[in-house]
C-alpha cells in the first residue's frame, strides 16, 4: 500500500511540474507589453513672415528666430557645413547677389544670376529642447515657405539641422537650419516682382 502511494505521489508531482513548465512557456510566449515614453507633440515656438523674423528677437530666456542668410551656395567648406556660431562670419558669406535680413533691411535684392542656400539661425531653451542632463536637437525644427525658387516654391519645408553650439551649462542650444535644393542651390528668375519672391512663413517648431 506505501509503495502505490509512493507511485501516485510521484505521479502528483511530475504532473505538477509539467504543468508549471507549460504555464511559464506560456506566459515567456505571450507578447509582452511594450512601455512607450511620451515622446510629445510639436509645438509653434516662433512664426512670422520675413519682415517680422528681420526685426526679430527672442528676448531674455526665449527661444526663437535669430537671422536669416542668403548665402553663396558655391562658398567653401565651412560655409557649406554651416556649423559656423557667430552671425557675423554667415553675413560675410553673402557676398554680392546675396543677402541677409537685419533689423533695417528685410527687402533683399538677390540676383538672378546666382545660386544660394537658404540659412535661418535659431535657438531654443531647457523648456523646448531639454531632456533630463542634455539638449535634444532632434526634438527642434524649423520650416520654411517660400515663394518665386527655382520657378516652384517651398510650401512648408522643413530644413536641416546643423548644430552650432551644444553646452547643457548653457541656457540654449544655437543651430543653423538649412535649405539647398538638394545640394544645388536655389535660384530666383531674372525680372521677379518682389511681390513674387517672398519668405511668407518661417516656423520655428519643438517637440515637448
Amino acid at each position: 500500500m506505501e509503495k502505490i502511494n509512493r507511485k501516485k505521489a510521484g505521479k502528483s508531482l511530475s504532473m505538477v511540474f509539467a504543468v508549471t513548465i507549460a504555464l511559464l512557456l506560456l506566459i515567456f510566449s505571450m507578447p509582452q507589453p511594450v512601455l512607450v515614453e511620451n515622446e510629445g507633440s510639436w509645438n509653434v515656438v516662433w512664426r512670422g513672415n520675413l519682415a517680422e523674423a528681420a526685426e526679430g528677437n527672442p528676448g531674455s530666456g526665449a527661444s526663437g528666430f535669430l537671422e536669416i542668410f542668403y548665402v553663396n551656395h558655391s562658398a567653401d567648406e565651412a560655409a557649406d557645413s554651416y556649423e559656423e556660431n557667430t552671425s557675423a562670419t554667415i553675413e560675410g558669406w553673402c557676398t554680392a547677389g546675396y543677402g541677409y535680413a537685419s533689423a533695417d533691411n528685410f527687402l533683399l535684392e538677390i540676383s538672378s544670376a546666382v545660386t544660394f542656400d537658404i540659412v535661418v539661425r535659431v535657438r531654443f531653451n531647457k523648456t523646448h529642447a531639454y531632456e533630463t542632463d542634455h539638449f535634444v536637437d532632434t526634438d527642434c525644427r524649423v520650416n520654411i515657405t517660400h515663394t518665386g525658387l527655382d520657378g516652384t516654391a517651398l510650401s512648408d519645408i522643413t530644413g536641416t539641422n546643423v548644430i552650432t553650439h551644444n553646452d547643457s551649462a548653457d541656457e540654449y542650444i544655437w543651430m543653423n537650419v538649412f535649405w539647398n535644393n538638394t545640394a544645388s542651390g536655389h535660384s530666383i528668375a531674372a525680372g521677379g516682382l518682389a511681390a513674387d519672391n517672398q519668405c511668407t512663413e518661417i516656423s520655428i517648431e519643438a517637440k515637448y
